[in-house]
């Protein structure tokens, strides 16, 4: 078989990036330049290098640990020397004990192609060293419970994780951390720097390192293992009910409800499938999430391959979700809980930048104080619409700060995203309108009321208005000799901000 390897381009040429067994036993070396190594062996098969592709699988991978943890996160290293860390505090006994999760852990890789060795130890530093730096006669799994320093200190100095530090320390003869665990710290310090002795006091536990999990720590997840796989999407879709209704028990001991779920499935062959849905509203209904869920597993089409043996269900987000008292009465009201499961549904069909949903925002200016936002914002509440209100004061809306801004008076029913020019007139110098062209249309005006006095918004002048400088509006409500209305305003004070005050026609009822 001719020896393969990968190779990319660096600052140095191109060079290789990971070798097969039968390329390392033809002396090459990973960071030799391709053309050293072609002359060293002309029959060596080379292909490119993908490192984001490298990251992306081996977050996969560290995924799919999380059927032993719910803890675990990728560490990257030197090519073919990539590990996964685990934090299995309270899940050993799950398992019967260390010995047997370890050993089905390295057993469920190997199966999976890989070249495999872990160990499990009282703290990282530890755990990354014996797992990496394997020595000759000893097994590829090992177990420390609490002898941290004789385990520690036969292992090399790279096992520190301290970089091009390890070679330094082995010019002055220092091979092995045994080598240094009784030398003072100052010392180690001054000549070598504090990266040393952190890694050092981690690896020993006297300073405590927190593993990153890939996945955030929530109080709110629930697990069902599967002695049988499941094969056929039905039970798939029972399982996930199943967990659901756990995870529901917890949510409602805890008086919250669920906004973000995270579904993994877990393949027998070691591989994960991710589904992610949000609420529009605080859920903990287990047949509404497992409805919601079972909707995206007939579009997303999971390959279940040869099975599915652990469903899990994380509640990423939560928030505030107290008992409903139903009223006694059916006084024809929307029913809330309805509308956000209704909203819900269409996000999963439609997707969530299809489903929105109105908003309000805080701005006097009508055309500004309305806008739309995904249904799924967290940020947006429901708020009750007043009667008589338009575009500007809407159903759903932003909580407003206080004091920020006084509810703004009744809008006609329909609001133009953008006012239009009107020819006017009337009474110099603030007086309503006697008449005005629209359209090309002219209308007699037989009553009015106002104005209503509306500053601009002098913060965001050459913002959302570059075309000209904001000026202080007089809005009338009009009523025609026909009986139309109109909602008009004058643009700009006369003599103050302007000689000529423009006209402009904003709303109609």
């Amino acid at each position: 078989m001719a020896p393969f390897a990968l190779s990319h381009t660096t600052t140095g040429g191109e060079r290789l990036y990971a070798l097969d067994a039968e390329a390392a036993r033809c002396g090459l070396q990973v960071g030799q330049s391709v053309s050293d190594a072609k002359a060293l062996e002309p029959m060596l098969q080379l292909r490119p290098a993908d490192p984001a592709g490298d990251i992306r699988r081996l977050a996969a991978l560290a995924r799919g640990c999380g059927r032993w943890s719910p803890w675990t996160a990728p560490d990257p290293g030197r090519p073919g020397e990539d590990g996964v860390l685990l934090e299995i505090t309270g899940c050993a006994h799950l398992f019967g004990g260390e010995d047997a999760l370890l050993a089905e852990t390295l057993g469920a890789l190997r199966r999976q192609g890989h070249s495999a060795h872990g160990a499990i130890a009282p703290t990282i530093g530890l755990a990354w060293g014996l797992a990496r730096h394997v020595a000759p006669g000893r097994p590829t799994g090992q177990v420390i419970t609490d002898d941290i320093t004789t385990a520690l200190a036969p292992l090399p100095v790279a096992a520190l994780r301290i970089g091009d530090t390890a070679a330094t320390l082995r010019r002055f003869g220092l091979k092995r951390i045994g080598d240094i665990l009784d030398l003072p710290r100052a010392s180690l310090t001054r000549r070598f720097g504090r990266a040393l002795v952190d890694r050092l006091d981690q690896a020993t536990g006297r300073t405590r390192e927190v593993l990153n999990p890939l996945q955030p720590v929530t109080p709110f997840r629930a697990r069902t293992r599967y002695v049988d796989a499941l094969l056929l999407l039905d039970g798939l879709k029972q399982g996930v009910h199943d967990t659901a209704t756990g995870l529901c028990e917890a949510l409602e001991q805890a008086g919250r409800g669920v906004t973000r779920l995270d579904l993994h499935l877990f393949r027998v062959d070691g591989k994960t499938h991710l589904l992610t849905l949000g609420t529009a509203a605080p859920a903990r209904d287990a047949r509404h999430i497992a409805r919601l869920f079972n909707e995206k597993l007939d579009r997303a089409e999971i390959d279940i391959g040869f099975g599915i043996e652990m469903i899990e269900l994380t509640a990423r987000a939560t928030d505030r979700l107290g008992e409903r008292q139903d009223g006694l009465v059916d006084d024809g009201r929307i029913d809330e809980t309805d509308l956000a499961r209704l909203t819900d549904r269409l996000v999963v069909r439609l997707g969530e930048s299809k489903v929105q949903r109105a908003a309000r925002r805080a701005s006097h200016q009508p055309e500004r104080a309305a806008l739309w936002r995904p249904a799924m914002n967290a940020s947006v509440h429901a708020m009750p619409a007043r009667a008589g209100s338009g575009r500007s004061m809407l159903a759903v809306a932003e909580p407003v700060p206080t004091g920020a801004l006084l509810p703004p008076p009744c809008r006609p029913l329909l609001i133009l995203a953008r006012p239009e020019p009107a020819e006017a007139v009337a009474e110099i110098p603030d007086g309503p309108p006697r008449s005005f062209v629209w359209r090309r249309v002219r209308h007699q005006v037989d009553r009015a009321e106002g104005p209503e006095r509306l500053a601009p918004e002098w913060w965001r002048e050459g913002l959302w208005q570059a075309e000209r400088p904001a000026r202080t509006r007089d809005y009338f409500r009009v009523e025609t000799r026909e009986g139309r209305r109109f909602w008009l305003y004058r643009d700009g004070l006369y003599g103050l901000e302007t000689t000529r005050p423009q006209w402009f026609v904003h709303g109609a009822s």
